[in-house]
């Protein structure tokens, strides 16, 4: 695969119920393409492909694209490939150039937890979730699944809860200095992500099991449920738009539902054979957060250096709105590449509830150089 990446950026990240609790699906995206015109980006696209988990009904992505102002003539599509579907959402629209249906894609993804369909518990409000699994296999919730891991992967309380200080750090840090400003659009004025948190390791220590009584996630070291949207326009290699950045490849594979946390590393592992490309020539990569347990098993299984995993925090820090996360790990992840003095390529993976994998393969503007030898 190589499709341009024409423009990636995401509006700022709500806490459910938080700031952009009254702002539908809908007028997330009209405001993220928005300003994405008012950078000069195309606006005429032959095809809108939008992930969503929690919002279904009506396809999404249609209603998302007559809000935004695009042509009626647009088709539109919307994905349901739980945590991956922003991420599938520009795998599918990558294919479509590819095959020569398209020349021009609005792919990534729109979640508004907020406005979720939800159902009232005698512990508040929490959302209502469809079965991931059929009658007759185990369909544990993400939290049972992650402490499973924990014990079985011999990860301890104090090994996640350093891991989640790490992401919270680097999240923080990124902005102080103005590095994640540039991949967002506001969204009715504001521009900051509403999760990062002071996090201290003594704090973390401090937080009861979210759980299990004996259980290793908490509050601290789980992502929190979030809003957002995620915009990333796709174009044909040959196309006169600028690029900043190439989808290279793509894999997604499948697992056991109880077991689905671990399948980023499966996901990789596919991703670079079928690529033909060796872990070493891997400048980055931007693997989502759910639980720090699941972050730190696939950094290990995979054998990643910690200075080339999330350098700009993840999830734990910045929140996780499900069907926007994969666009969103895309922004990031052209982000920090694009900051190289040198062609450069990434890897962007997350797990699906459900017991799937996915990650692609995604170049920097300068990586150009190298298309004809791909």
């Amino acid at each position: 695969m190589k499709v341009k990446i024409v423009a990636a950026h995401r509006t700022p990240v709500g806490k459910v119920n938080g700031m952009l609790r009254q702002v539908a699906p809908e007028e997330l995206y009209r405001q993220l393409i928005q300003g994405q015109r008012e950078k000069g980006i195309p606006t005429t696209p032959d095809m809108v492909v939008l992930g969503n988990a929690v919002n279904q009904g009506g396809n999404l992505a249609r209603r998302c694209a007559l809000a935004a102002g695009i042509s009626p003539a647009t088709p539109a599509l919307t994905l349901d490939c739980q945590c991956a579907s922003g991420l599938q959402a520009v795998v599918t629209g990558g294919r479509m150039i590819e095959t020569g249906d398209a020349t021009l894609v609005f792919a990534g993804g729109v979640e508004s937890s907020s406005q979720a369909y939800r159902v009232q518990t005698a512990a508040g409000i929490s959302l209502k979730r469809f079965p991931l699994a059929p009658e007759g296999m185990r369909d544990l919730d993400p939290g049972s699944v992650a402490d499973r891991l924990a014990v079985r992967a011999g990860i301890t309380r104090a090994q996640a809860d350093r891991y989640a200080v790490r992401s919270q750090q680097r999240t923080r840090q990124a902005w102080e200095v103005g590095v994640t400003a540039t991949e967002i659009i506001p969204v009715n004025g504001s521009s900051q992500d509403e999760c990062p948190r002071p996090t201290t390791f003594a704090g973390l220590a401090r937080l009861k099991p979210a759980f299990h009584l004996a259980g290793v996630c908490t509050a601290g070291n789980s992502c929190p449920i979030n809003d957002g949207a995620s915009s990333v326009v796709l174009a044909a290699p040959t196309s006169d738009y600028p690029a900043q950045g190439y989808l290279l490849g793509s894999a997604l594979v499948g697992g056991f539902p109880d077991r689905f946390l671990e399948t980023p590393v499966s996901a990789v592992q596919t991703l670079l054979a079928k690529t033909r490309v060796s872990p070493e020539m891997i400048a980055a990569y931007e693997v989502n957060e759910p639980f720090a347990v699941a972050a730190l098993f696939c950094q290990r299984r995979l054998g990643i250096q910690a200075a080339r995993w999330n350098p700009y925090g993840g999830a734990l820090a910045s929140g996780h709105p499900y069907g926007a996360t994969g666009g969103i790990l895309i922004t990031r992840l052209l982000n920090y590449l694009n900051r190289l003095d040198h062609p450069a390529i990434g890897i962007a993976a997350m797990c699906v509830a459900g017991g799937m994998g996915s990650a692609v393969l995604v170049g920097n503007q300068q990586v150009e150089r190298w298309l004809e030898e791909w």
